[in-house]
């Protein structure tokens, strides 16, 4: 099975543009994807907290989409029994895509926001930069991390490979990473820990695969980062 690990529904606030689940389905019918993960837009998700619930709700109309939580400013914890496979967690109360805020670290909220993730298993796609990211998993390693576009966006991809080739507990998505540098991460660490993500609307679903499918790699390694790694940290037996 198939699954694209990162990709965002509705409206885009900022950027003046909505992912319908119409082209969501339409790329993973063109790119032979049989699930994927769906969250909000940051800019949505900080305007209204309850956007939560509408992409709960697409999810439950489409079963082939697995539904993250997008962790809010104010720490608010993903809600047990609700059906939220994993949390997207996106510069928290920093400067999207730029600046992380790193008083976060601090706040006696964070704490709980951690307890509540941990006790439900929910792997956290973490996007911040380096320094935030390396203190996180300090801190918490109790806490299963992906890290996305294999760390581009937060700083460079090679510094969160060496920093993190041990840790199991971090892994990594390819969402709009060469395939040279998806390469180089699953030799490092193993295909064990990296997972397959488009990033749609700015990656598209075939391309991003394509990339993967370039590498040649073995069936096996091929099966775990194209679906078998998703499946397993979301908890989910491949049917």
């Amino acid at each position: 099975m198939r699954v694209d690990f990162h990709t965002h529904l509705g409206p885009s606030l900022s950027l003046g543009l909505q992912v319908s689940p119409e082209e969501i389905l339409r790329q993973m019918a063109e790119a032979g994807v049989d699930r994927t993960v769906v969250f909000p837009f940051p800019s949505a998700a900080v305007a209204d907290k309850a956007v939560n619930n509408w992409v709960l709700e697409e999810a439950g109309r489409r079963k082939v989409f697995y539904p993250f939580y997008y962790a809010p400013d104010d720490l608010a914890p993903p809600p047990e029994g609700k059906g939220f496979l994993g949390v997207k967690w996106h510069w928290v109360r920093g400067v999207s895509d730029c600046s992380s805020n790193y008083s976060v670290l601090e706040d006696p909220g964070l704490k709980g926001f951690v307890k509540a993730v941990a006790s439900l298993r929910l792997p956290v796609i973490f996007e911040e930069e380096f320094n935030f990211t390396v203190r996180f998993v300090e801190k918490f390693p109790e806490v299963l991390l992906v890290v996305p576009h294999l760390g581009m966006l937060g700083g460079n991809p090679l510094s969160f490979l060496k920093a993190f080739k041990e840790n199991e507990n971090v892994c990594f998505d390819t969402s709009l990473a060469s395939p040279q540098t998806i390469r180089a991460f699953i030799e490092e660490v193993g295909p064990e820990r990296i997972l397959f993500g488009s990033d749609i609307p700015f990656g598209h679903m075939k391309t991003e695969l394509n990339k993967i499918l370039s590498l040649e790699l073995e069936p096996k390694a091929l099966s775990l980062v194209t679906g078998g790694n998703a499946l397993r940290l979301m908890g989910l037996a491949e049917k």
